[in-house]
């Protein structure tokens, strides 16, 4: 790619990403993609504004000591740097690759049993059943 990514470009990437985290069947991993996606384009594109860029910056100076690391972190710079920018659209193909394979092995390995926060059936069902909706801890000891 010879020059910088365009604005649809980037907002075409970013919806794959969307798309690609909400594809996971487990209700974990796909909140935190769905985060990390937002979290990262945010501070990538607006780091004078956001503050996952500032805890991006922190972070990175931080783990840059550590000499176990091979990759280097990438810091956000400005928001309109051509070269910084193509990084950054360069970066985040490579990274939708491998979370549409992650996505697409998630799915292969996925139970059928689904957690109460993803199904308001469930979470109605839970609240209806506890025993503080049904007048308090004690009930059998009440009734008597």
């Amino acid at each position: 790619m010879s020059a910088a990514p365009s604005k649809q470009q980037i907002l075409a990437l970013y919806r794959a990403h969307i798309s690609a985290a909400r594809s996971f069947s487990s209700y974990n991993f796909r909140e935190y993609f769905m985060r990390r996606t937002r979290d990262s384009f945010r501070a990538h594109l607006f780091p004078e504004t956001s503050i996952e860029a500032k805890e991006l910056s922190k972070s990175a100076a931080t783990l840059a000591s550590v000499p176990t690391s091979t990759a280097p972190q990438q810091v956000p710079t400005s928001p309109l740097s051509e070269t910084s920018l193509k990084q950054f659209y360069e970066n985040a193909q490579e990274e939708l690759k491998a979370l549409q394979r992650a996505a697409v092995t998630n799915m292969m390995y996925a139970g059928s049993s689904r957690l109460v926060v993803e199904d308001q059936r469930m979470r109605d069902w839970v609240v209806r059943t506890s025993p503080e909706a049904e007048g308090g801890a004690g009930g059998d000891a009440e009734q008597k």
